[in-house]
């Protein structure tokens, strides 16, 4: 009875935290009850009563007007903590708004969550055609630049678990497998127009001395105008000074 008991516990948090990624990747709209329960795989009562449950606490909100939800100031608030701790906190905006004044073009820096990537860090460009995403959004680790460049510079073994829990069609797997070599001895990966037709994006690591990148540095541009070559050595001197500050940053 004691084992059934725990398991249920962490049940009852896994899908919240389901929830929270849920709002998290879909952080350019509210998400409504039905919805919810239908993506976690639960009866609207027990979505209801997981929702309740994390508004209460602030990771979540509802709007009284639709009913729906979204993403709390707490969850907000967590995020802020955790990339603050791990160096890619607000002292890393001048870093990138100096990027951006060298390029020209919008600048992120995204980091590894679960199997995706998602940004932490944004600047955009003042460029009336630009790319426009949020903090927050999330990409496929396998088709991303950001996510590439992660897998490239990561353990080969913990690649090769992301990437076989990805369960790809064999040829996709090849393309990919392809691909990240080929970011792997460039030391950048470049993608063009996925996984967001009409933009494409070079990224490099962000590596301190730990064993896998802590992050991705990204310039993402209309494909009409990108140019990877002219980004890329400003990029690159300014993972070095990103990757800098986060080894010095208190402990």
């Amino acid at each position: 009875m004691k084992t059934q008991v725990q398991i249920r516990q962490v049940a009852s948090v896994s899908r919240a935290l389901q929830i929270i990624e849920l709002l998290i990747s879909n952080a350019t709209h509210e998400s409504g009850v039905t919805e919810i329960s239908r993506e976690l795989g639960v009866a609207k009562s027990t979505a209801h009563q997981l929702l309740a449950t994390l508004a209460a606490h602030g990771f979540v909100e509802n709007d009284g007007a639709s009913g729906r939800y979204r993403l709390g100031v707490r969850a907000m608030e967590a995020g802020a903590v955790a990339s603050t701790r791990a160096g890619l906190g607000p002292a890393v905006l001048p870093l990138l708004e100096a990027l951006v004044g060298e390029v020209n073009e919008t600048c992120s820096i995204g980091v590894l969550t679960g199997n995706s990537v998602s940004l932490v860090q944004r600047v955009e460009a003042e460029s009336v055609l630009r790319v426009d995403l949020r903090v927050g959004t999330q990409f496929p680790i396998q088709t991303s630049a950001i996510g590439r460049i992660i897998l490239a510079e990561m353990p080969q073994e913990r690649r090769e678990q992301i990437l076989d829990a990805l369960d790809m069609p064999k040829a996709e797997r090849r393309k990919t497998d392809k691909a990240i070599e080929a970011a792997r001895k460039e030391g950048c990966a470049i993608v063009r127009n996925i996984p967001v037709e009409g933009i494409s994006a070079i990224a490099v690591a962000v590596r301190t001395s730990s064993q896998a990148p802590l992050a991705g540095l990204v310039v993402a541009a209309p494909t009409l105008r990108f140019n990877p070559d002219a980004f890329r050595s400003a990029l690159t001197r300014t993972a070095g000074l990103i990757a800098a500050r986060a080894e010095s940053r208190p402990r």
